[in-house]
Protein backbone atom coordinates (compact mmCIF):
# COMPACT_ATOMS: atom_id res chain seq x y z
CA UNK A 1 0.00 0.00 0.00
CA UNK A 2 0.97 3.38 -0.39
CA UNK A 3 -0.29 6.89 1.73
CA UNK A 4 0.30 9.62 0.72
CA UNK A 5 -0.79 12.96 3.15
CA UNK A 6 -2.29 15.69 1.58
CA UNK A 7 -2.62 17.55 4.93
CA UNK A 8 -0.92 17.48 7.94
CA UNK A 9 -2.71 19.91 10.24
CA UNK A 10 -5.14 20.42 12.55
CA UNK A 11 -8.70 21.66 12.48
CA UNK A 12 -7.04 25.56 12.78
CA UNK A 13 -3.90 24.59 9.35
CA UNK A 14 -0.52 25.71 10.10
CA UNK A 15 -0.23 28.71 9.85
CA UNK A 16 -3.63 29.49 11.33
CA UNK A 17 -6.00 32.18 9.85
CA UNK A 18 -5.19 36.02 11.53
CA UNK A 19 -2.81 34.39 13.73
CA UNK A 20 0.35 35.96 15.06
CA UNK A 21 1.20 33.49 17.16
CA UNK A 22 5.22 31.96 17.32
CA UNK A 23 4.39 28.81 15.27
CA UNK A 24 2.37 30.49 12.84
CA UNK A 25 5.11 33.24 12.01
CA UNK A 26 8.14 31.18 12.09
CA UNK A 27 6.28 28.72 9.67
CA UNK A 28 4.83 31.20 7.23
CA UNK A 29 8.12 32.54 7.15
CA UNK A 30 10.36 29.20 6.30
CA UNK A 31 7.21 28.32 4.29
CA UNK A 32 7.72 24.61 2.42
CA UNK A 33 7.05 21.38 4.88
CA UNK A 34 6.06 23.83 7.42
CA UNK A 35 3.17 24.88 5.95
CA UNK A 36 0.15 22.71 6.40
CA UNK A 37 -3.34 22.28 5.19
CA UNK A 38 -6.01 20.01 7.54
CA UNK A 39 -5.58 16.40 7.32
CA UNK A 40 -6.18 14.29 4.76
CA UNK A 41 -4.62 11.08 3.18
CA UNK A 42 -4.87 9.08 -0.13
CA UNK A 43 -4.35 5.31 -0.03
CA UNK A 44 -2.82 4.02 -3.91
CA UNK A 45 -4.63 6.84 -5.36
CA UNK A 46 -8.21 5.41 -5.13
CA UNK A 47 -9.16 5.42 -1.32
CA UNK A 48 -9.79 8.82 -0.20
CA UNK A 49 -9.89 9.62 3.92
CA UNK A 50 -11.84 12.42 4.98
CA UNK A 51 -12.76 15.77 2.93
CA UNK A 52 -11.59 18.87 4.41
CA UNK A 53 -12.18 22.03 3.48
CA UNK A 54 -8.66 22.21 1.52
CA UNK A 55 -9.78 19.01 -0.52
CA UNK A 56 -11.03 21.28 -4.25
CA UNK A 57 -7.45 22.83 -3.63
CA UNK A 58 -5.27 19.40 -2.50
CA UNK A 59 -6.71 17.99 -6.05
CA UNK A 60 -4.86 20.75 -8.21
CA UNK A 61 -2.31 21.14 -6.08
CA UNK A 62 -1.05 16.93 -6.08
CA UNK A 63 -2.89 16.94 -9.59
CA UNK A 64 -5.42 14.30 -8.36
CA UNK A 65 -8.57 13.48 -10.53
CA UNK A 66 -11.46 13.14 -8.23
CA UNK A 67 -13.40 11.12 -11.21
CA UNK A 68 -10.43 8.12 -9.87
CA UNK A 69 -11.17 7.81 -6.54
CA UNK A 70 -13.51 4.76 -6.06
CA UNK A 71 -13.85 5.48 -1.88
CA UNK A 72 -14.37 7.56 0.78
CA UNK A 73 -13.76 6.81 4.51
CA UNK A 74 -14.90 9.97 6.90
CA UNK A 75 -13.11 9.23 10.25
CA UNK A 76 -16.04 11.76 11.94
CA UNK A 77 -18.01 15.00 11.39
CA UNK A 78 -15.82 17.76 12.26
CA UNK A 79 -15.62 20.55 9.84
CA UNK A 80 -11.92 20.00 9.32
CA UNK A 81 -12.37 16.41 8.41
CA UNK A 82 -15.77 16.55 6.69
CA UNK A 83 -16.39 19.96 4.54
CA UNK A 84 -20.12 18.28 3.50
CA UNK A 85 -21.15 21.67 1.42
CA UNK A 86 -18.59 20.72 -0.79
CA UNK A 87 -20.55 17.70 -2.03
CA UNK A 88 -23.17 19.50 -3.19
CA UNK A 89 -20.65 20.67 -6.25
CA UNK A 90 -20.38 17.45 -7.65
CA UNK A 91 -23.70 16.74 -8.96
CA UNK A 92 -23.84 15.63 -12.38
CA UNK A 93 -25.79 17.83 -15.06
CA UNK A 94 -25.02 21.31 -13.35
CA UNK A 95 -22.14 22.00 -10.98
CA UNK A 96 -20.22 19.02 -12.68
CA UNK A 97 -20.44 16.93 -16.08
CA UNK A 98 -19.05 13.41 -15.49
CA UNK A 99 -19.23 10.38 -17.88
CA UNK A 100 -22.58 8.88 -17.73
CA UNK A 101 -20.80 5.23 -17.02
CA UNK A 102 -18.95 6.93 -14.39
CA UNK A 103 -18.41 4.08 -11.52
CA UNK A 104 -19.02 6.88 -8.87
CA UNK A 105 -17.81 7.07 -5.26
CA UNK A 106 -18.78 4.69 -2.37
CA UNK A 107 -18.51 6.83 0.90
CA UNK A 108 -18.06 5.36 4.35
CA UNK A 109 -18.51 6.52 7.52
CA UNK A 110 -20.47 6.27 10.61
CA UNK A 111 -24.50 7.24 11.13
CA UNK A 112 -23.75 10.62 11.89
CA UNK A 113 -23.09 11.54 8.38
CA UNK A 114 -26.43 10.31 7.37
CA UNK A 115 -28.50 13.81 8.29
CA UNK A 116 -25.84 16.03 6.78
CA UNK A 117 -24.68 13.52 3.18
CA UNK A 118 -28.67 13.60 3.09
CA UNK A 119 -28.94 17.47 3.04
CA UNK A 120 -26.37 17.51 -0.06
CA UNK A 121 -26.82 14.03 -1.96
CA UNK A 122 -30.74 14.90 -2.34
CA UNK A 123 -31.58 13.72 -6.08
CA UNK A 124 -31.58 10.12 -7.53
CA UNK A 125 -29.20 11.12 -10.11
CA UNK A 126 -26.77 12.21 -7.45
CA UNK A 127 -27.32 9.69 -5.46
CA UNK A 128 -26.11 7.18 -8.12
CA UNK A 129 -22.89 8.52 -8.18
CA UNK A 130 -22.25 9.36 -4.37
CA UNK A 131 -23.70 6.54 -2.89
CA UNK A 132 -23.39 6.39 0.57
CA UNK A 133 -22.88 3.21 3.43
CA UNK A 134 -23.07 4.12 7.28
CA UNK A 135 -20.81 1.65 8.94
CA UNK A 136 -20.82 0.11 12.23
CA UNK A 137 -17.25 0.01 14.51
CA UNK A 138 -15.68 -3.25 14.76
CA UNK A 139 -17.51 -4.70 11.35
CA UNK A 140 -15.19 -5.45 8.43
CA UNK A 141 -16.43 -4.90 5.22
CA UNK A 142 -14.52 -5.31 1.82
CA UNK A 143 -14.74 -2.70 -0.95
CA UNK A 144 -12.64 -4.44 -4.15
CA UNK A 145 -9.42 -5.47 -2.52
CA UNK A 146 -9.56 -3.48 1.10
CA UNK A 147 -10.68 -4.88 3.88
CA UNK A 148 -11.23 -2.03 6.36
CA UNK A 149 -12.44 -2.11 9.87
CA UNK A 150 -13.99 1.04 11.38
CA UNK A 151 -12.63 1.63 14.99
CA UNK A 152 -13.72 3.76 17.56
CA UNK A 153 -12.04 6.50 18.28
CA UNK A 154 -11.77 8.70 21.53
CA UNK A 155 -13.14 11.92 19.98
CA UNK A 156 -15.74 14.62 20.38
CA UNK A 157 -18.36 13.12 18.17
CA UNK A 158 -20.76 10.69 18.90
CA UNK A 159 -19.51 7.78 16.84
CA UNK A 160 -16.44 8.77 15.51
CA UNK A 161 -13.63 6.30 13.96
CA UNK A 162 -10.12 5.59 13.12
CA UNK A 163 -9.42 2.92 10.53
CA UNK A 164 -7.76 -0.18 9.91
CA UNK A 165 -6.84 -0.59 6.30
CA UNK A 166 -5.64 -4.32 4.82
CA UNK A 167 -4.81 -4.91 1.35
CA UNK A 168 -2.72 -7.84 -0.09
CA UNK A 169 -1.16 -8.78 3.65
CA UNK A 170 -0.09 -5.21 4.70
CA UNK A 171 -1.98 -3.01 7.33
CA UNK A 172 -2.13 0.06 8.12
CA UNK A 173 -4.02 1.75 11.50
CA UNK A 174 -5.20 5.42 10.62
CA UNK A 175 -5.52 7.05 14.24
CA UNK A 176 -6.48 10.40 13.38
CA UNK A 177 -8.28 12.38 15.44
CA UNK A 178 -8.26 10.54 18.89
CA UNK A 179 -6.40 10.62 21.92
CA UNK A 180 -5.23 7.11 23.72
CA UNK A 181 -6.59 4.09 21.68
CA UNK A 182 -9.68 3.01 23.64
CA UNK A 183 -9.62 -0.50 25.61
CA UNK A 184 -12.19 -2.16 23.45
CA UNK A 185 -10.01 -1.07 20.04
CA UNK A 186 -6.83 -2.13 21.33
CA UNK A 187 -8.88 -5.58 22.53
CA UNK A 188 -10.43 -5.96 18.68
CA UNK A 189 -7.19 -5.01 17.07
CA UNK A 190 -4.80 -8.08 19.81
CA UNK A 191 -7.66 -10.70 18.53
CA UNK A 192 -6.43 -9.65 15.13
CA UNK A 193 -3.26 -11.52 14.85
CA UNK A 194 -2.41 -8.56 12.82
CA UNK A 195 1.09 -7.16 12.11
CA UNK A 196 0.95 -3.65 11.87
CA UNK A 197 2.76 -2.26 8.44
CA UNK A 198 1.83 1.30 9.00
CA UNK A 199 0.37 3.51 12.39
CA UNK A 200 -0.06 7.06 11.64
CA UNK A 201 -1.20 8.91 15.48
CA UNK A 202 -2.84 11.57 16.14
CA UNK A 203 0.00 14.51 17.16
CA UNK A 204 -2.27 17.24 17.66
CA UNK A 205 -0.02 18.48 21.06
CA UNK A 206 3.39 17.93 19.03
CA UNK A 207 6.63 17.42 21.62
CA UNK A 208 4.53 17.76 25.09
CA UNK A 209 5.40 14.32 27.34
CA UNK A 210 1.90 14.84 28.31
CA UNK A 211 -1.71 16.24 27.35
CA UNK A 212 -4.93 17.94 29.44
CA UNK A 213 -6.96 17.06 26.48
CA UNK A 214 -7.95 13.42 26.31
CA UNK A 215 -9.26 13.45 22.68
CA UNK A 216 -5.77 13.82 20.66
CA UNK A 217 -2.45 12.86 21.72
CA UNK A 218 0.77 14.31 22.34
CA UNK A 219 4.55 12.89 21.75
CA UNK A 220 4.44 11.32 25.38
CA UNK A 221 1.17 9.50 24.62
CA UNK A 222 2.33 8.44 21.41
CA UNK A 223 5.25 6.96 22.71
CA UNK A 224 2.87 5.10 24.84
CA UNK A 225 0.97 3.88 22.03
CA UNK A 226 3.57 2.74 20.75
CA UNK A 227 4.96 0.68 23.48
CA UNK A 228 1.16 -0.80 23.64
CA UNK A 229 1.42 -1.87 20.60
CA UNK A 230 4.67 -3.42 20.70
CA UNK A 231 4.06 -5.23 23.50
CA UNK A 232 0.81 -6.85 21.76
CA UNK A 233 3.00 -8.08 19.42
CA UNK A 234 0.84 -5.56 16.86
CA UNK A 235 3.96 -4.07 15.58
CA UNK A 236 7.94 -4.78 15.39
CA UNK A 237 10.59 -3.22 15.03
CA UNK A 238 9.73 -3.00 10.94
CA UNK A 239 6.55 -1.60 11.82
CA UNK A 240 6.77 2.41 10.47
CA UNK A 241 5.10 5.17 12.96
CA UNK A 242 4.27 8.17 11.54
CA UNK A 243 2.98 11.49 13.34
CA UNK A 244 0.61 13.57 11.75
CA UNK A 245 -3.00 16.30 12.61
CA UNK A 246 -0.52 18.96 14.44
CA UNK A 247 -1.78 22.01 15.80
CA UNK A 248 -0.34 25.51 16.18
CA UNK A 249 -1.28 25.28 19.98
CA UNK A 250 1.25 22.50 20.15
CA UNK A 251 4.58 22.63 21.19
CA UNK A 252 7.44 22.48 18.78
CA UNK A 253 4.84 21.61 15.61
CA UNK A 254 6.98 24.13 13.06
CA UNK A 255 8.18 20.80 10.61
CA UNK A 256 12.13 22.02 10.97
CA UNK A 257 12.05 21.79 14.62
CA UNK A 258 9.60 18.61 15.50
CA UNK A 259 11.26 16.37 12.69
CA UNK A 260 14.83 16.57 14.58
CA UNK A 261 12.57 15.72 18.18
CA UNK A 262 10.87 12.57 16.35
CA UNK A 263 13.17 11.86 14.85
CA UNK A 264 15.11 10.70 18.03
CA UNK A 265 12.19 8.81 19.33
CA UNK A 266 12.37 6.76 15.78
CA UNK A 267 9.42 8.57 14.76
CA UNK A 268 8.32 10.05 11.28
CA UNK A 269 7.34 13.61 10.78
CA UNK A 270 4.31 13.67 8.18
CA UNK A 271 4.52 16.93 6.02
CA UNK A 272 1.96 17.74 3.32
CA UNK A 273 2.47 15.66 -0.10
CA UNK A 274 4.62 12.59 1.87
CA UNK A 275 4.37 9.16 0.39
CA UNK A 276 5.25 6.38 1.90
CA UNK A 277 4.90 3.12 0.29
CA UNK A 278 4.81 -0.16 2.98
Amino acid sequence: MKIKYLGTAAGEGIPALLCNCEICKKSRALGGKNLRARSQALIDDILLIDMPPETYSNFHRYNIDLLNIRYWLVTHTHSDHFYKDELAYTSNGVYAHHYDDWHGIDIYGSIDLKESLDKVINTEKHKKYMRYEPKLPFVKFTCNEYDITPLKANHGTENPFIYLIEKDGKSLLYAHDTGLLLEETLNYLKTSNLKLDLVSLDCTAGSMMDYHYPLHMCLGWNIKCRDELLTSNLADQNTKFVLNHFSHNGTDVVYDDFRMIADKYGFITSYDGLEIEH
